[in-house]
């Protein structure tokens, strides 16, 4: 009898566990998507970055374009653009750092992401990518995801003690959901 209780009560809890673990998960609603070849980071370094590690103005120009919001279609592009001074080098390009950037699109709204940016090396390709959320503005409380795609050629180099980096041209991807 014991043994039919142990089994009757192992096979409610596999079958509950099933039906509980087929529930459907919610999918990701899209807010705006940007997409390549026109949407292009350009960063550039004064004085080009080096296995050195010296102050180096950093600054980065992002275009989105073209982008598609479906409740948004007036929302067709935007701008992004910081320059900085900071201690730099070419290894810390593939360094993790939280990041804070805000968008301004052709309507005028703003989106304010902040981010953990995250660098690799494929092959001889940049891939940067920005995993975060909006925290201010158009799409508060959404999720972000960019990848920035570019060539890595001169940073390899850099690397190995054989050039400097005075700028990186990369593909962008956005995408921003709740």
């Amino acid at each position: 009898m014991v043994r039919l209780a142990r089994a009757a009560v192992t096979a409610v809890l596999a079958i509950g566990g099933t039906l509980f673990a087929a529930a459907p998960a919610e999918a990701a609603v899209l807010d705006v998507s940007c997409t390549s070849p026109n949407s292009t980071n350009v960063i550039t370094f004064s004085p080009p970055l080096t296995l050195v590690n010296q102050p180096t103005v950093v600054s980065r120009s992002t275009s989105y374009q073209p982008c598609r919001a479906p409740r948004w279609p007036n929302l067709t592009h935007g701008k992004e653009a910081k320059t900085i001074t900071m201690l730099d080098d070419c290894t810390m390009v593939l360094g993790t750092l939280n990041v804070n950037f805000t968008i301004t699109w052709n309507t005028g709204q703003t989106t304010t992401v902040s981010a953990v940016r995250t660098a690799s090396l494929s092959g001889s390709n940049l891939v940067v990518t920005f995993n975060g959320t909006v925290t201010a503005g158009l799409f508060l409380g959404s999720n972000v995801n960019q990848v920035f795609v570019g060539s890595g050629v001169d940073l390899i180099n850099c690397l190995a003690g054989r050039g400097s980096v005075q700028s990186i041209v990369s593909r962008v991807q956005l995408t921003i959901t709740h």
